[in-house]
């Protein structure tokens, strides 16, 4: 029987369940990991306001810089790469031969960037949710096709 992961993800946390087959019997959680930096405000992630700038160079009025980068989305992008390595760890083990992704919509897209192709490769559904917050396997279920694969 093949091994199946479900990936229930967002910024912050990503819980890791497993269960057996194309119905999942069996479905229990194994792994939890989190990335606090994620919770964070913008002002507690950046050291320094932006600078300011004379708006040309015969003006006398200045403004204010905008940041290059959105810190939170920074933050986001660097615990997707963080879920992604795992996933390409665990696949590359052979710990298992499906995978699931449940995320919020904005992680979802993030983590797509971040899979590897074998990775990616091995992904039978997606479902655009944030159910981080389900506390057990079968409410979780509930959101999942009948069939994984």
């Amino acid at each position: 029987m093949d091994t199946v992961w479900i990936v229930v993800a967002d910024a912050a946390r990503a819980r890791i369940f497993t269960c057996e087959g194309r119905a999942c019997q069996g479905m229990h959680e194994s792994e939890t990991l989190s990335h606090s930096e994620s919770r964070a405000h913008n002002q507690d992630l950046v050291s320094d306001r932006p600078g300011r700038s004379w708006s040309s160079a015969s003006g006398d009025a200045r403004h204010a810089m905008q940041d290059s980068t959105d810190p939170a989305a920074n933050e986001r992008n660097r615990f997707a790469r963080q879920v992604a390595e795992r996933l390409k760890s665990a696949h590359n083990d052979g710990t298992f031969k499906k995978l699931v992704i449940v995320a919020a919509p904005s992680f979802l897209g993030a983590l797509r960037e971040m899979l590897d192709p074998t990775v990616a490769h091995s992904v039978t559904a997606e479902v655009a949710k944030n159910i981080t917050k389900s506390t057990d396997a079968t409410t979780l279920r509930k959101h999942l096709p009948d069939f994984l694969y």
